[in-house]
């Protein structure tokens, strides 16, 4: 049907080989939304951009319906070949080339966000944990933190790829009343090297996450996140795929309250 019709019905997804749950969460729901038009999702993992852009080239070469990317590093280079035989959108991580589709919210206003949220729960104090790894995302999240908590007259600290001992000497110098985590995958390691150094969570030291992964959260329904707008990007991709134009760019990460974050108005901080 696919030769003697011209198109197909596989999407072609290409992802790092790295460790993130919520890219799977995320894949599962856009698997399912996928098959309700008949449409086949199909996963490769790749290390770099030279394999990356391979299996791209591969992609394109298939006529595939739609690609679907999250690139092993930012803004690389997709050739003009590629783009202009399968719709390529990228998400996460920004690619460069003519007709691309990058899906991202605001991830600068998700770090001000959280630091606003923290603040309003009466947190003056606030750590942000992340990843050395060079990504939009990490970077976005970072400098919406540290902008605003300049503007809020807050003390910033950042702590990157933490280990234990970090953790407890930024703990016993700075004296945080909160972290706030990159993903949910951070703030449950965190909440694991709080636990064997004695520290509670959240009568000591309140841990806020990002994405709100059903993964993740089953495993500690207790985590207060930031939830990622996954119901929205799924419909963008759907969008994208169907012909029109879309962005993600006013969407927000919606605070999931649940059991990790103390509130400390009337308390000192």
């Amino acid at each position: 049907r696919e030769l003697l019709t011209g198109q197909s019905n596989i999407v072609g997804a290409v992802l790092p080989m790295m460790n993130n749950i919520f890219f799977m969460d995320m894949f599962n729901e856009l698997g399912r939304a996928l098959g309700e038009q008949n449409l086949r999702l199909q996963l490769t993992m790749v290390e770099n951009r030279n394999a990356f852009l391979e299996v791209l080239k591969e992609f394109a070469a298939r006529r595939y319906r739609l690609a679907l990317a999250i690139a092993p590093e930012d803004n690389i280079p997709v050739p003009q070949a590629i783009t202009a035989s399968v719709p390529l959108i990228s998400l996460f991580s920004p690619l460069r080339g003519r007709g691309i589709h990058f899906l991202s919210p605001d991830e600068e206003k998700t770090g001000r966000d959280a630091v606003r949220y923290l603040y309003n729960r009466g947190h003056r104090r606030i750590l942000h944990l992340t990843y050395a790894r060079q990504a939009y995302a990490i970077g976005a999240r970072t400098q919406g933190y540290k902008r605003q908590c300049r503007e809020m007259g807050l003390p910033s600290r950042v702590l990157v790829n933490a280990d234990s001992e970090a953790l407890a000497h930024a703990w016993k110098r700075d004296r945080p009343t909160a972290i706030f985590c990159h993903n949910d995958w951070m703030a449950l390691r965190v909440l694991l090297l709080l636990s064997e150094k004695g520290v509670r969570v959240p009568e000591d030291i309140s841990i806020l996450g990002v994405d709100n992964s059903p993964t993740l959260i089953a495993i500690n329904p207790r985590l207060t996140t930031l939830a990622y707008p996954l119901t929205s990007a799924v419909s963008a991709v759907m969008s994208i795929l169907a012909g029109k134009s879309t962005t993600l760019n006013r969407e927000r990460y919606q605070v999931i309250e649940r059991a990790t974050v103390r509130s400390l108005l009337g308390h000192a901080p």
